[in-house]
């Protein structure tokens, strides 16, 4: 499987985390860590999620960044490796 870290700045809202998740899901992504904190700008939040999954990043990826408060999104791929399950 292949691990991957995906680093986030998002808005400060309810529901982001909530719909995050969700597509991460949706798209046969396993979450294997996540850290949050909000921004010194305070309408924004900094997300780290690592993920796991036999399926492409750049499905994951795009489909994140479609969501309406996703300001920002890359991947980290100096932690992109392959795991044995």
């Amino acid at each position: 499987m292949n691990q991957h870290t995906l680093k986030i700045t998002a808005s400060d809202q309810p529901t982001v985390l909530e719909r995050l998740l969700q597509v991460t899901r949706y798209r046969g992504f396993v979450v294997t860590g996540m850290t949050m904190f909000p921004q010194e700008a305070g309408d924004e939040l900094a997300i780290e999620i690592s993920v796991r999954s036999e399926n492409s990043i750049d499905n994951l990826y795009h489909q994140l960044d479609k969501l309406f408060d996703i300001r920002d999104i890359r991947v980290d791929n100096t932690t992109s490796l392959q795991c044995r399950a």
